[in-house]
């Protein structure tokens, strides 16, 4: 029965700096596309409406394998560098389901970086929800976060070295993702978990 499914709800926030200018930074978290080549397991197909999009993001976990596909809407206010992004989806194999609301602000740092910050209210419920404890869904989307940052750095480093304007974007829906390992993930948290526990426990001897 629904009623019964496993099912988490919470916030989670995360913030990260980049060596790059609020400017370079909101053009690139702007483009839908370079987002989802950087996040990894994301994906986009189609534009429904200037704001609208459909997408999936595939993950894996253990031996289970979800993709949620859906709708994706985004909401930019370039005069204070605020959006908001708010989507929700379904993997029809798993009967798992998944809805987020995240709004992010690009603030100027020292030297003329920047720092991101992000708000995320999450809802997952389905069979991926029976894994989801809130504080190990923070951990694993400080992980995720990280990556993202490493490859979105990556991608503004190139562009500015090559010094050439942005190309129109290839068609999406002939690319595929890999999906992302949330069991490596877990497995990592959880080895840093019992690290610092172990750690903490030999000090006191």
């Amino acid at each position: 029965m629904v009623g019964n499914l496993a099912r988490v709800v919470m916030q989670i926030e995360n913030h990260f700096a980049i060596k790059h200018s609020p400017e370079q930074v909101w053009a690139g978290l702007s483009d839908i596309h370079v987002v989802a080549d950087c996040l990894p397991g994301a994906s986009v197909s189609e534009k429904l409406s200037e704001s609208v999009y459909r997408g999936a993001f595939a993950v894996k976990l253990g031996p289970l394998a979800a993709t949620f596909n859906g709708e994706l809407k985004i909401e930019h206010n370039a005069e204070n560098h605020t959006a908001s992004v708010s989507g929700q989806g379904t993997d029809s194999r798993s009967g798992s389901r998944a809805q987020a609301s995240l709004n992010y602000q690009i603030l100027p740092s020292q030297e003329g970086h920047s720092e991101v910050q992000i708000t995320t209210d999450l809802t997952l419920a389905g069979a991926l929800a029976q894994f989801g404890k809130a504080a190990i869904i923070q951990q694993v989307a400080d992980r995720i976060t990280a990556q993202f940052v490493e490859a979105f750095e990556a991608h503004l480093a190139n562009n500015r070295a090559q010094n050439i304007d942005e190309a129109p974007y290839s068609d999406p829906s002939a690319q595929s993702a890999p999906p992302l390992d949330a069991g490596r993930l877990f497995v990592s948290v959880i080895r840093d978990t019992l690290c610092r526990w172990w750690r903490t426990l030999s000090g006191r001897r």
